[in-house]
């Protein structure tokens, strides 16, 4: 398993890319392998492109002490990350009910998509990860030119 939480030294990374449906009260299924690392409990707020992203407590905790050490001219962006912020549970189903604020900021009606991202989740409307990855894929080539370092 290779996912974001820490056992030992080492720090497991979250990654791939799974499709679900919300249900009628909101909730989306994660992935059996993200759920074995994150518990029962996680952070949910908004992610920079209009996603949700969701945090294991310790890593959200890192990410907040970070926040709030920022000086007053960067308070919109603190506020725009904390003010949105919510600690919230997944069910014995393994489900994570997103709020409705995150629901309408993401444009997430039904259809979603759950990916990797490192230390995060993200959660995607099925439209806008569609619209993000063709706007990816055309500039591809560009985007890898300065990753000399990667066996790709």
């Amino acid at each position: 398993m290779n996912c974001g939480a820490k056992w030992g030294t080492v720090v497991r990374l979250f990654k791939g890319e799974h499709h679900y449906s919300l249900d009628e009260k909101g909730r989306i299924v994660l992935p059996p392998k993200f759920r074995r690392a994150l518990g029962n409990a996680v952070v949910v707020t908004r992610g920079l492109d209009e996603c949700v992203s969701v945090y294991a407590p310790a890593e959200w905790a890192r990410n907040e002490k970070k926040l709030r050490s920022q000086s007053v001219s960067r308070r919109d962006f603190v506020r725009f990350m904390l003010a949105s912020a919510e600690d919230a549970e997944i069910d014995g189903q393994g489900r994570l009910t997103l709020p409705a604020h995150l629901r309408q900021y993401a444009k997430i009606d039904r259809e979603a998509v759950v990916i990797g991202v490192g230390a995060r989740l993200e959660i995607w409307s099925l439209e806008n990860w569609q619209k993000y990855i063709a706007r990816v894929q055309s500039q591809a080539s560009e985007l890898a030119s300065g990753l000399e370092d990667l066996s790709l």
